[in-house]
Parts: C-alpha cells; sequence; structure tokens
C-alpha cells in the first residue's frame, strides 16, 4: 500500500477533477439549452437528444433522490480514500471523482441528471460526459489490474 505522492500526484488529480467536471457541467448546460431538437450524428448511429435522468445507471432507483444522493456521498469518501493510498490509479480514480461529481452536482441542483448522447443500440441508455469519464476510469483500474 503506497501513500500518494501529495506535491505531485495530489495536485494533478485536483486539476483533473476540476478540468472534467467543468467539462461535462458545461456540456450538460449545453445540451439543456441547444438540444430541444436531437441532432443525428454518423448516419442516425449516435444522437444528441436531451433527456432527463431522475434515476442513476440504466434510470435505476428512479425517483429515490436522497438515497442517491447519500450512496454518492459515501462513494466520494471511498474513492478520495483510493486516490490517496494506490498511486499508480489516481489518474482513473480522479475521472471517476469528476464524472461522479459532475452527476452529483447536477442531481443537486435540478433533481435529476441531464443525459444527451444516445448511442442507438435497443436498449442502451443515454449517457452524458460524467457516464463516460466513469466509464473510461473504471477501465483503467481495470487494465492496470489485469497488468500489476
Amino acid at each position: 500500500m503506497m501513500g500518494m505522492n501529495l506535491n505531485r500526484e495530489l495536485f494533478f488529480g485536483l486539476g483533473i477533477i476540476m478540468i472534467f467536471l467543468a467539462l461535462d457541467l458545461w456540456t450538460k448546460k449545453w445540451a439543456e439549452k441547444s438540444l430541444n431538437i436531437p441532432k443525428h450524428l454518423f448516419g442516425g448511429k449516435i444522437q444528441l437528444i436531451y433527456v432527463r435522468n431522475y434515476g442513476i445507471a440504466f434510470n435505476k432507483l428512479s425517483g429515490k433522490k436522497k438515497l442517491i444522493l447519500i450512496i454518492n456521498l459515501f462513494l466520494f469518501i471511498y474513492l478520495s480514500y483510493l486516490l490517496y493510498i494506490d498511486i499508480k490509479n489516481y489518474f482513473a480514480y480522479s475521472l471517476i471523482l469528476a464524472g461522479g461529481l459532475g452527476n452529483f452536482i447536477n442531481r443537486l441542483q435540478k433533481g435529476y441528471v441531464s443525459d444527451f448522447i444516445y448511442f442507438n443500440l435497443k436498449g442502451w441508455p443515454v449517457f452524458n460526459i460524467a457516464d463516460f469519464e466513469i466509464l473510461l476510469g473504471i477501465v483503467i483500474v481495470m487494465l492496470n489490474e489485469i497488468v500489476a
């Protein structure tokens, strides 16, 4: 178990969180204002369509805002701990925290999460940038664990 070098990794981790959090919040604001009519990309394979998600992944726990916020707080505490002790994955944990914070802030401010990226696959949910940040962070952690 290796502690984080507070002079470098924590600085970079916080920078990653701030940059990706800002990107997520900006794109959600853009989607809410600009996507009153869906936009089709790549022959309709990807759609930019604004929807409100009152749940979490695949709209689970819809309408249970307080429970979702409590779960998020526990996950933030745990991820912050991992960010501190697991130096090899600080970039991945920073991405996951940025995405989680973006959705958390959105849910606190509006009562829902703004989603707007849809891959035209049957049963596939609409995503946002935060969801991709979380997914990318998880994939990086998994790859680092497989390689290690």
